[in-house]
């Protein structure tokens, strides 16, 4: 992947380099031509496909931290529903293996990630997993972007200063966080950074498969 993007920013100079250097003589940067409006063309392209693909490899990365923590008990707050404002506390899903996911509506790799989250509740929801997606905005806010919101998980908002400090501690270097925490409510995994359905499948079927045994 790191090959990749820096072949892209190496085709990116090229293009750059090589417009520069076809119009250095021209009395306005403008093609003359057939072969320079050719050559432009085909080195705006070349400089357009790289950003993209720059692009496309930093918004769907797989995420850029992820281990195992010391065991700790995970730490009870209450939160409000953001489809009708009923208060939920986390320890209210003791028994279930939960994926509780912090995000936020302006951060991209969080939006990327939401439909992944859902699929996943909807995979496993009948076999003990609840996933849960919870920000620190204000429900206003958070309406809207109503069609960002996830549908089919456990979606949430708490204010940053009413989370245990172990959370607020996580979020200071930005979003999103997500922790696994199996069925005794036990910490087990935490992620920065984005990921899909597969990776969070990974981290989740373990426990899983502990709470059916």
């Amino acid at each position: 992947m790191m090959m990749i993007l820096i072949l892209s920013c190496v085709f990116i100079v090229t293009g750059v380099v090589g417009i520069i250097f076809m119009l250095r003589k021209n009395a306005r940067p403008i093609p003359q031509g057939p072969l320079q409006w050719i050559a432009s063309i085909m080195s705006v392209m070349l400089i357009g496909l790289s950003s993209l693909i720059i692009v496309l490899i930093l918004v769907y990365e797989e995420p850029s931290e992820s281990h195992q923590v010391e065991f700790s008990q995970v730490p009870a707050f209450e939160f409000q529903l953001v489809s009708n404002q009923e208060k939920r506390n986390i320890s209210d899903y003791r028994g279930r293996v939960i994926l509780l996911n912090f995000w936020a509506t302006w951060c991209q790799p969080c939006i990327t990630e939401l439909p992944e989250l859902d699929e996943l509740q909807l995979a496993y929801g009948d076999v003990g997993l609840t996933v849960m997606t919870v920000s620190d905005e204000s429900l206003d806010e958070l309406l809207l972007y109503s069609d960002l919101l996830p549908q089919q998980t456990v979606s949430g908002y708490i204010e940053y200063e009413r989370l245990p400090e172990l959370f607020q501690d996580e979020l200071a270097s930005g979003r999103p966080v997500t922790f696994v925490i199996d069925g005794e409510g036990m910490i087990r995994e935490r992620v920065q950074g984005a990921g899909n359905f597969e990776y969070f499948e990974g981290l989740v079927t373990p426990w899983l498969a502990q709470l059916a045994s």
